[in-house]
């Protein structure tokens, strides 16, 4: 709900609109003016608005006027949705996600519905440099990263260069700056928002980075090992294998949360050995066992790995989901839709190609990273946000929020697990819970989807934690799981790490009353 403040400010803007007209001309409503700002120039003239036009309310989503605007001196382009009606005096800046290339929609699965209903102004920017859907399989490539100013601003920049004009804009439409400045991102949006923690904690007082792929360099070195497996004689799983290993995982692990339902709700006590379905002799022997080759998937998947210099290294994932099309079908296992390759597989060949060799023709199946670690400490220094030092942030009273699916196959939760546990450690656990809270959804996939519960509106969690006080770990936060009518089906406590949601024994299952916030 909108806070008696926040009304304040909206009159006061209302206001200061009314009193342009000067000579008693009737004040221009916010729709009537949003057409005006085509042609206009921000950032001492660095910047051009080269669209602003009214989009029509589309239920939950209110009446924006949509500007587009460009830096003359280089690809990067923002758009700002601005409500005319009922802003909230805040602004939700947006991550982008993949390669980027395309304006980040609010409409998305990874958002959260507050910026709608609360009436947020939003800002998102294409990352340094457009594709704009359809996207065919030359996205995959990357090639934008061949271009030094394009890697520049899709790496660290873009946000951090959008966001004054962005601030610029909302003034010249609403008559006042933002009050608050948030950013939500997902996956490489995600990436985003712990650059914005890491290099810039003067932006945002609030931050919420979903599956945040801070640690680019071990993914994508992770990645390139799964397809290479999946690829090997023999490596991958047909859909029946698929869910052999499923249910056996299940068979072991589910029932560690109290309740066998179908989600690992504490995925890091699931000890699971592939090795137990293995075919007699090891070759493959039908449908009902693992080969050594399918075995060896399982465990470049699960298992860690790492450079013998320390210049990079991946925690694997966790079990669960294996053969859930949210869960391993999304990333590892290869599709029809992609020519027959994975999605790890193209995104890695990608980034080895154009950011790492720089060659086109580059056989990555024989990619030794650790034969390429000048090049792997450059872009991990422009790319890379693995800083678990948020000093900065933390004395600047601005909040982070991570966030994580337990069976995401992009962005592993041992990795922001892992990740938070380094802030831990460098900022002592006082300071570290006075800035920055983690939270693991079991059974979810890469940003939503899957078994588990993925809607949770951590945007609002983090506007009250901000201005109110009140840590999000302490407003008994649910996830839901809702059907195509947007009906809640399911619902658990979401929990801090390192609890999980336990079955109390008795309840309906599906009810989050049914669970506790558990710490073995």
């Amino acid at each position: 709900m909108k806070t008696r403040m926040q009304l304040l400010l909206s009159a006061a803007a209302l206001a200061a609109l009314a009193g342009c007209g000067g000579d008693g001309a009737p004040a221009m409503t916010l729709a009537e003016k949003c057409p005006t700002l085509q042609g206009k120039t921000l950032a001492h003239g660095s910047v051009v608005i080269d669209d602003a036009r009214l989009a029509a309310a589309a239920p939950p989503q209110p009446e924006y006027c949509v500007v587009t605007a460009r830096f003359k001196d280089s690809a990067l382009r923002f758009e700002a949705r601005l409500p005319t009606m009922g802003w909230n005096g805040k602004l939700a800046f947006l991550g982008g996600g993949g390669f980027d290339g395309a304006m980040p929609t609010a409409a998305a699965a990874q958002f959260s519905e507050s910026i709608f209903t609360e009436r947020y102004a939003t800002i998102g920017t294409n990352g340094g440099y457009d594709y704009p859907p359809p996207r065919d399989l030359n996205y995959f490539k990357g090639e934008f990263a061949l271009d030094a100013a394009k890697l520049l601003d899709f790496a660290q920049q873009s946000e951090h260069r959008a966001l004054p004009p962005g601030k610029e804009v909302m003034a010249q439409f609403f008559g006042m700056p933002p009050t608050r400045s948030y950013f939500e991102g997902c996956s490489m949006g995600g990436h985003d928002a712990l650059m914005q923690a890491q290099r810039f904690p003067e932006d945002f007082d609030g931050i919420v980075a979903r599956a945040p792929a801070g640690n680019v360099m071990g993914l994508f070195v992770q990645f390139n090992r799964i397809a290479r497996q999946v690829k090997a004689p023999g490596g991958a799983l047909n859909t029946a294998k698929q869910t052999v290993l499923a249910n056996s995982v299940l068979a072991q692990c589910d029932g560690l949360d109290g309740l066998n339902d179908g989600i690992i709700a504490r995925p890091a006590a699931c000890q699971f050995d592939a090795r137990a379905l293995r075919c007699t002799g090891g070759a493959d022997a039908g449908d009902n066992c693992l080969s050594d080759a399918q075995i060896a998937t399982v465990q470049a998947v699960t298992s860690p790995v790492a450079s013998a210099s320390g210049a990079w290294s991946h925690p694997g994932y966790p079990f669960g989901g294996e053969n859930s099309a949210k869960g391993w079908g999304e990333y590892i296992w290869p599709q029809a839709s992609l020519g027959g390759a994975s999605t790890q597989g193209l995104f890695s060949d990608g980034f080895i190609r154009s950011f790492i060799a720089r060659d086109a023709s580059f056989d990555t199946a024989t990619w030794n990273p650790d034969q390429w670690l000048d090049r792997m400490a450059t872009i991990g220094g422009l790319f890379g946000a693995t800083d678990p030092n948020l000093a900065p942030l933390h004395a600047r009273g601005a909040k982070l929020i991570l966030w994580n699916g337990t069976t995401d196959t992009s962005v592993s939760a041992r990795d922001t697990t892992r990740y938070y546990e380094q802030v831990v450690a460098t900022l002592g656990q006082r300071k570290a819970d006075e800035a920055v809270e983690l939270f693991l959804a079991p059974g979810v996939g890469h940003c939503f989807g899957g078994a588990g519960p993925d809607k949770v509106d951590l945007l609002q969690a983090m506007a009250t934690w901000v201005e109110q006080g009140v840590p999000a770990s302490q407003q008994k936060l649910l996830s839901r799981k809702t059907d195509a009518a947007g009906a809640t089906t399911m619902a658990r406590p979401l929990c801090k790490h390192p609890a999980y949601p336990r079955y109390k024994g008795t309840g309906d299952v599906n009810a989050a009353a049914s669970f506790d916030c558990t710490v073995d």
